[in-house]
């Protein structure tokens, strides 16, 4: 527990390190917030239906933005999401039954304009039946040189509650009450450089770091080992070290083409304290049609490693960390999205500023390396394999985002 903390201290103090000493460009910037000059976001409301659909789960419910600005320099948001989930997925099926629950989150903001500079603060609430999730944020962003630079910096902390629901029947869905199960805190520091090089590019330089502590797993969930006796495997719960840090770093680029298109890069590496390592790259490309379309077309590749703890069918229950989450393994993934916006005629939308339609849809395939599918020895298929015999997992995912967004 002790060097767990103090690997997470370390490893937070040696990025600020390199953050301010070794160069001014190592930051993190939100994309969305790369602009020529420090203004208030835009008065505007979004309403969203999402659907998510992969390895027998469907997740889908709808979303509310709300932004509107005051005394020209306040701009206060906020957001209603709601998720509703349908879960049979291989982890669902091999260790319990499917069952269906629902999220709803709640997070509200302000943004202060003074000179250059933009202050916010936001707040969020996450809550289902078995996780009470609390969030804060500080951001900062701050204009130079004639506003073709931005620095920003940004904090967040959240605690988390987490329960296990307790059912009569293992098969049922009808919860009967739910046992406490321990708390999680998390923290975030960021800070980012974007520069305008030319009127057509912008790049934005980007890093983050993370220390989460407490329960990190979920309480759901069990690893596999074999039994001495050769008859086969049992099962017990995970356990996972109480505190984990890690470090990102990313490059961000965006280039206007001269047809009216553009076109974005994204690098990505990560790494933390339970020796994952993972890096993705993002590939956009946008273009306008006509005077109301505009279409988007992105790829983004994704593989990392697994942590040090992790492992698929463990030999014995000697081992101190144990993890089988398949998220925590070695695998890649890569996504295929396509996007068509359409902006309503003025004509049509009396007296608002501008009106938007929007479809986006991403196709997901996932590989995992050493994580077996366990349908093919847990009764669940016909296969009829032994443990350790299994086939590597893998599965696609359809999501989907419908949206309006509305300009006043």
């Amino acid at each position: 527990m002790q060097k767990d903390q103090e690997a997470a201290a370390v490893g937070v103090t040696k990025l600020v390190r390199c953050l301010f000493l070794i160069c001014p460009a190592f930051c993190l910037v939100i994309y969305s917030q790369v602009s020529s000059a420090a203004v208030l976001p835009e008065d505007r409301t979004d309403i969203l239906l999402h659907n998510y659909s992969g390895d027998n789960s469907t997740f889908k419910g709808p979303s509310i933005l709300v932004r509107k600005e005051f005394k020209e320099t306040y701009s206060a948001w906020a957001n209603y999401y709601v998720d509703m989930n349908s879960a049979a997925s291989i982890d669902v099926e091999t260790q319990g039954s499917k069952y269906t629950e629902e999220r709803t989150e709640m997070s509200a903001g302000i943004d202060y304009l003074y000179d250059s500079t933009v202050l916010s603060a936001s707040f969020t609430n996450s809550s289902e039946n078995d996780y009470e999730a609390d969030s804060f944020a500080l951001g900062l962003s701050q204009d130079f040189f004639g506003d073709m630079s931005t620095l920003t910096m940004s904090y967040s902390k959240g605690k988390d509650d987490i329960y296990q629901n307790l059912r009569l029947d293992p098969n049922s869905n009808q919860v009967t009450g739910r046992d406490f199960r321990g708390n999680a805190a998390h923290q975030r520091f960021a800070i980012g450089w974007t520069q305008v090089f030319t009127k057509n590019w912008i790049v934005s330089f980007n890093a983050e770091a993370s220390v989460d502590e407490g329960l990190l797993n979920n309480p759901y969930r069990s690893v596999r080992f074999e039994v001495p006796t050769g008859s086969g495997f049992a099962r017990e719960r995970e356990i996972y070290p109480t505190t984990r840090s890690g470090q990102a770093f990313a490059v961000k680029s965006m280039y206007y083409l001269p047809w009216h298109a553009a076109f974005k890069l994204q690098l990505r590496a990560f790494k933390d304290s339970w020796e994952i390592k993972a890096s993705n790259y993002e590939l956009k490309y946008i273009q306008p049609y006509k005077e109301h379309w505009t279409f988007e077309f992105r790829y983004r590749g994704y593989e990392q490693t697994g942590a040090e703890f992790y492992n698929d069918l463990f030999l014995s229950q000697d081992d101190t960390f144990k993890a089988s989450d398949k998220e925590l393994s070695t695998f890649q993934n890569s996504t295929v999205g396509f996007g068509i916006t359409y902006e309503l005629d003025k004509s049509w939308i009396w007296g608002l500023d501008k009106v938007t339609v929007n479809l986006f849809s991403d196709l997901v395939s996932s590989d995992y390396e050493d994580f077996s599918n366990k349908r093919e020895s847990e009764g669940i298929h016909s296969e009829g394999k032994r443990a350790g015999e299994e086939s590597p997992f893998s599965f696609n995912a359809q999501i989907t985002r419908f949206f309006i967004s509305i300009w006043y």
